[in-house]
């Protein structure tokens, strides 16, 4: 591009960052996000996203957790998307603490997290006893209509009902 002249925009390092994030290229990715700051353009949430995905991916979901927090230092505002993406990472490394901090900020801000996000929630914190807490996640997500569809709801309720059954009859979960 550069040698016919064509200088990248915002989607152009979008996209390569993007690509590289999700090919588990992450090194190559970051750098990118060093040069597009470097040729006066910033990062815009997306841009953070695609790159918190690809840490998350390669189990680096606290690295991904610090770049959110340089992210809202350069002055760009994570998205639910953002958000979304870092809760399930956080889930899949079982760093359960981090993720209830998280999931804290979020409703203080006013974000909601999508159906497949309070699932991926609840079904983490079921599976690690945490019963009470997957259940007031559930309620804030009836409350705040967030689920939007009636199956994931269905889903939610469902996981929630057969995980305490099974833990008040002393099954492991």
């Amino acid at each position: 591009m550069l040698e016919e002249g064509v200088e990248p925009d915002l989607v152009t390092y979008n996209t390569l960052i993007f690509g590289l994030s999700k090919l588990g290229r992450v090194k190559e990715a970051r750098k990118f996000l060093n040069v597009m700051a470097e040729m006066g353009h910033f990062p815009d949430a997306i841009t953070y996203t695609s790159l918190m995905n690809g840490m998350c991916r390669e189990g680096n979901a606290l690295g991904a957790l610090a770049l959110l927090g340089e992210m809202e230092a350069k002055g760009c505002s994570p998205n639910s998307c953002t958000y979304n993406t870092l809760l399930q990472g956080l889930c899949k490394l079982k760093l359960f603490e981090r993720g209830i901090e998280l999931y804290g900020v979020m409703k203080a801000g006013g974000m909601q997290l999508d159906s497949g996000s309070y699932a991926t929630f609840v079904r983490a914190l079921c599976r690690d006893g945490r019963i009470a807490e997957a259940y007031e996640v559930f309620d804030y997500a009836v409350e705040s209509k967030s689920l939007k569809d009636f199956a994931a709801y269905a889903i939610l309720e469902s996981t929630l009902t057969s995980l305490k059954k099974a833990k008040e009859k002393g099954r492991t979960i």
